[in-house]
């Protein structure tokens, strides 16, 4: 499970929406200039960094309350699979589609310059049908556990 800590903004009757809090550690990580969350964390102090829903456990056992620092999780192979599914899937489509019209199109008498057109058109289209593959497949899978936060703890 990954873990991150945040505070709460608000509590509806079936999760609570918290803000991730600042991480102090981040200013003595070596990678602190490449890192998105050190970029973003670098940012003015009192900027909302965003609001996430979280649900709370089924069975009650947390009581939760406005501006309480709670520690929320996600599943790691969910985390994972949506990684995989944002970044890899559409230049995935993209390369095995200009792959496929390079291969079509290899044998005909065009000249290389039509080629080279006809194939970064397939790329683009390939991209654009990654996307759009990305899109269903998000509105499809939104309202699966495995991508959804969960209050774990109170801190």
């Amino acid at each position: 499970m990954l873990t991150e800590t945040a505070r709460v903004v608000a509590v509806d009757n079936d999760g609570v929406w918290v803000e991730t809090l600042r991480q102090s550690s981040c200013n003595s990580c070596a990678a602190r200039s490449g890192c998105g969350h050190g970029m973003i964390n670098g940012a003015k102090s009192g900027v909302s960094r965003g609001l996430v829903k979280a649900a709370l456990p089924s069975d009650g056992s947390l009581a939760v309350s406005l501006h309480d620092t709670v520690e929320i999780s996600v599943p790691e192979q969910g985390f994972l699979r949506a990684v995989f599914m944002l970044y890899a899937m559409p230049l995935l489509l993209m390369l095995f589609a200009a792959g496929f019209a390079d291969y079509l199109w290899a044998t005909s008498e065009l000249s290389q310059a039509a080629m080279d057109l006809r194939v970064t058109l397939s790329a683009i289209a390939g991209l654009g049908a990654g996307l759009l593959l990305l899109r269903f497949l998000s509105d499809r899978l939104s309202g699966h556990t495995d991508f959804k936060p969960r209050v774990t703890g109170i801190s």
